[in-house]
């Protein structure tokens, strides 16, 4: 697509958008600016999903954008169903919390009681599990848990006690999706179902009806699929295989947004457990706020809790597209404060040869240490990493945009040969390739 067709586009979507009227008490204006920021994503092909904006218990705006089945033309709807990620950590807390009402454990339970064999059971509390403090290895980075073929629980419950403990347990936090593996274990052993059956009798079959654990290869009704951006800019590809619940506790659930959001509403304000175990699970931070994400290939999912004011934005994507300001735009525009978004318009003539052989390669970052390779593409230049290729699109400006990540990239400064930064303006990180 031409940037001149964009620019129409944007034109036409912008003037329809300016007949919508407002809900709830949102004025008509930061409305049309949260729909307009959010359609720039979906135009990159860097968002399809669902935006839920709402005050107290009260939804006052929800939207939904993009493409619930990209490849059959199926749009987006607000009952979508969504993988949440790592906000699935969320519902198995409060899994937890229901087992500790029962009077089935407490927090300072030793794992041991319910998996005597697991090693240092006898050492790692259920608290240390929750809080990521038990020293487990998290499972992301333990090559031997293919995300390409299903792995059960046991065999996972297995690895991990086949893996040395990171840190003596208590001694420091570090992310663990094994201790949730493990949490999902003594969800299943205490209650003598699955995990996935105890999720849907404590809480799907409790009201939040879209609310479930996704088996291995399972077809969810609703469900939307998995996209990431491809290496035709603007276009969409799908995400690579990720059996989701190889994840299971720590990133196997999904839901709509609006579940999402009357659960975290409710876990957090003490509707859904007593006040007791509320607190010791759901700690308000001391700075009023806080924002959860999740993210797996083909999903990304967060929820902003201003608990001063109640306002609560739920951000739900099908895609991979890594917007990293996205939802503190989105507040700062329903606030009346402007958005952190850097815009830019796209300048379609094509590049020379020597300018596309000066930015090709192999490159490493010291920063991470990450390998990527940039590569001439169909119509632009493609970022390949990990095996994922992602179409670079050059600005006016003399940069170009990666969606996959909101970057702004460009022949490099202090010593690199290619650097890349958000384009958020009030980020600092720069990230530098040298070339291989």
């Amino acid at each position: 697509m031409t940037h001149s067709l964009r620019a129409c586009l944007a034109g036409l979507i912008l003037l329809i958008l300016s007949s919508i009227p407002a809900s709830g008490a949102m004025p008509d204006e930061r409305l049309r600016q949260i729909e307009a920021y959010v359609f720039q994503y979906q135009q990159v092909a860097a968002f399809d999903g669902v935006v839920l904006i709402a005050e107290g218990d009260e939804v006052v705006w929800q939207k939904a954008f993009g493409y619930a089945d990209y490849r059959n033309s199926l749009p987006m709807t607000e009952a979508a169903i969504f993988r949440i990620a790592s906000l699935s950590k969320q519902v198995t807390k409060a899994a937890i919390g229901r087992l500790i009402e029962q009077e089935k454990l407490q927090l300072d339970t030793p794992l041991a009681d319910f998996l005597p064999e697991f090693p240092n059971g006898k050492r790692i509390t259920i608290q240390q599990l929750v809080n990521h403090t038990a020293g487990i290895a998290h499972t992301n980075q333990l090559a031997w848990l293919d995300m390409q073929s299903a792995v059960p629980l046991d065999d996972i419950i297995d690895g991990l006690a086949n893996e040395d403990l990171l840190f003596r347990p208590g001694q420091r936090r570090q992310y663990s999706n094994g201790g949730y593996a493990l949490l999902a274990k003594v969800i299943e052993t205490v209650s003598g179902q699955s995990f996935g059956e105890f999720i849907r009798q404590e809480f799907t079959e409790q009201g939040f009806s879209s609310l479930g654990h996704e088996t291995a290869f399972e077809v969810v009704p609703g469900m939307v699929g998995r996209y990431a951006p491809g290496p035709v800019y603007g276009e969409r590809v799908e995400a690579e295989t990720y059996v989701t619940a190889n994840r299971i506790g720590g990133g196997s659930l999904h839901a709509n947004a609006v579940d999402v959001f009357r659960f975290f509403r409710g876990s957090f304000a003490g509707d859904m457990l007593s006040a007791d175990t509320t607190a010791a699970l759901f700690a308000i931070p001391d700075d009023g706020d806080t924002l959860i994400t999740g993210r797996s290939p083909g999903a990304l999912a967060q929820v902003y809790l201003d608990f001063e004011v109640e306002l609560t934005v739920v951000t739900l994507s099908s895609n991979s597209g890594w917007p990293g300001s996205f939802n503190a735009d989105i507040v700062s525009i329903y606030r009346g404060e402007d958005a952190s978004l850097t815009p830019f318009t796209l300048d379609d003539t094509p590049m020379s040869d020597g300018d596309a052989s000066a930015v090709t390669g192999n490159f490493v970052t010291a920063r991470f240490g990450w390998e990527i390779t940039i590569e001439t593409g169909e119509k632009n230049l493609v970022f390949v990493q990990d095996g994922v290729r992602t179409a670079f699109a050059r600005t006016t400006d003399g940069e170009f945009h990666l969606p996959i990540y909101d970057w702004l990239c460009r022949y490099g400064d202090y010593g690199m040969d290619f650097e890349c930064r958000q384009r958020d303006p009030d980020a600092t990180i720069r990230f530098g390739f040298a070339r291989r």
